[in-house]
């Protein structure tokens, strides 16, 4: 065998070895509904606007969206406001499109009554699209190495007849699920809360911590057509309302939203979404520009991060952001605020910051960033934000981990604590809270090299020592 053979062969061999390592890509949607003006769209432009929607989704293994309506051409309709529905041949083009699993739980499947539901079901599946909510298991989803469980639930009205449309028989279907198969990473994709709400209602995040603790490893939600509040809840992402993808929308801020998608091995490994504006009631990328101000408004309510990677965003829980992403530019999302970071140059960064619409002053900050927080770390019920910086100071001319601490007063940034020692070198650190108060809880380690765990609490001079113990090893 000659040697450019040979080569042939061996690359090839590690082209098939690495896609047989890839990790298992699902992206997930927002509403989708194909009736009013989006078939007048259809009628006017062709079948290809809706094909074309889904053309950046490509990259994904599977594609899970929710069918805000019916395909039907018969079926009786129902005495509602709205109801929804297109030709039973557009299941065909949502498989031309790469769409693979479709959610038929929610407030608009039996829009025309039982034969409309099961003209939907049915022609999906006629056309190869696997549809999820029409059973009361989750569905499995597998690349061949890797695999996910998506449950769909349907929590919002007339959806009396799906197999899940309560709390009970969501949570019961959850319990049953894990008995069977904790390993397989389960995701929950359900129709629920208020339309055109900000925030989630108490309900809601009480049921996605509930879920979480019973193990469900996310929570994506639909039907408010506006996206709603991110948050993790024990390190689980939880998006409670990704808006929509196609709709006539005309409504405020309904014309905005993401996409979302898992990379997933043995769990979710990583979470990105991609901002979308519908035009014309199909969806279209953004300029980058434009992505700031869209994730802004996304995630205004939101206690996340996100750092922008190779088009995507990719979301993090803050606690986690440790400035070694391969990225120049995050944002901080908790307690109704935004930051945003900018690395300029090799350890240097710029930091801007808003809350309620207000912008505060762009901070310069020379260090290599390592951690960030922000609470009201000194209760003075002022937002801070606590940053993990190493750097030299005039006191301390040796290279180490500080903590600098900005506070929100005056609609500007002022410096509330700039690095002073504390007992030991600082290893990481974090805002604990007990008895509605914050602290600042560190981990320090001695000359000696122990690891000593230490709790202070604020008072007008500084940080002082409450308590502490050793961390084994």
């Amino acid at each position: 065998m000659s040697k450019k053979l040979i080569y042939i062969f061996i690359l090839n061999l590690l082209i098939a070895c690495n896609a047989g390592e890839r990790s298992l890509i699902v992206a997930f949607t927002g509403d989708v509904n194909l009736d009013r003006g989006v078939n007048d769209q259809l009628r006017l432009y062709g079948d290809s606007l809706l094909i074309n929607s889904f053309s950046f989704l490509q990259k994904s293994d599977f594609v899970v969206i929710n069918l805000e309506g019916t395909l039907t051409d018969s079926g009786i309709k129902q005495t509602d406001k709205y109801n929804f529905r297109a030709s039973e041949d557009k299941a065909v083009l949502l498989k031309n499109a790469g769409v693979t699993h479709v959610s038929v739980a929610n407030n608009h499947i039996f829009d025309y009554d039982k034969i409309g539901y099961d003209n939907t079901v049915n022609s999906l599946v006629k056309s190869g699209v696997t549809t999820v909510g029409n059973v009361s298991e989750p569905v499995i989803i597998s690349n061949g190495k890797y695999t996910c469980a998506v449950l769909s639930a349907s929590l919002s009205t007339h959806n009396d007849s799906l197999p899940i449309s309560n709390i009970e028989e969501l949570k019961a279907s959850v319990k049953s699920y894990m008995v069977k198969s904790t390993k397989v990473p389960l995701i929950v994709y359900i129709h629920w809360g208020l339309e055109l709400q900000s925030t989630p209602e108490k309900w809601q995040a009480e049921l996605a911590t509930e879920l979480v603790q019973m193990g469900v490893d996310a929570i994506i939600g639909h039907h408010p057509h506006v996206t709603q509040t991110v948050e993790y809840i024990n390190s689980k992402p939880v998006f409670y309302s990704i808006g929509n993808f196609i709709a006539d929308a005309y409504l405020p801020d309904t014309d905005l939203s993401y996409t979302v998608e898992f990379s997933i091995s043995d769990s979710i490994e990583k979470v990105s979404i991609i901002p979308i504006e519908l035009e014309r009631y199909f969806p279209k990328l953004l300029t980058f520009d434009r992505h700031i101000t869209s994730l802004k408004k996304h995630m205004k309510f939101s206690n996340a991060s996100l750092y922008y990677s190779r088009g995507n965003w990719i979301v993090k829980q803050t606690r986690n952001v440790d400035f070694s992403e391969n990225t120049d530019l995050w944002m901080i999302a908790e307690n109704n605020t935004i930051s945003m970071i900018k690395k300029l140059d090799d350890d240097q960064y710029a930091l801007s910051f808003q809350k309620d619409g207000l912008v505060a002053n762009v901070l310069r900050l020379n260090g290599k960033l390592s951690e960030i927080q922000i609470a009201d770390i000194n209760n003075d019920s002022q937002i801070d934000i606590l940053l993990g910086i190493s750097k030299k100071v005039n006191f301390d001319p040796n290279l180490k981990k500080r903590i600098n601490i900005y506070t929100f007063k005056h609609n500007a940034l002022e410096p509330l604590w700039l690095g002073t020692k504390f007992i030991d070198d600082i290893e990481s650190f974090d805002v604990l809270k007990i008895n509605k108060l914050n602290y600042l809880s560190t981990v320090e380690r001695t000359d000696n090299s122990q690891q000593i765990e230490r709790i202070y609490e604020w008072d007008d001079f500084g940080f002082g020592l409450t308590e502490f113990n050793d961390i084994k090893k």
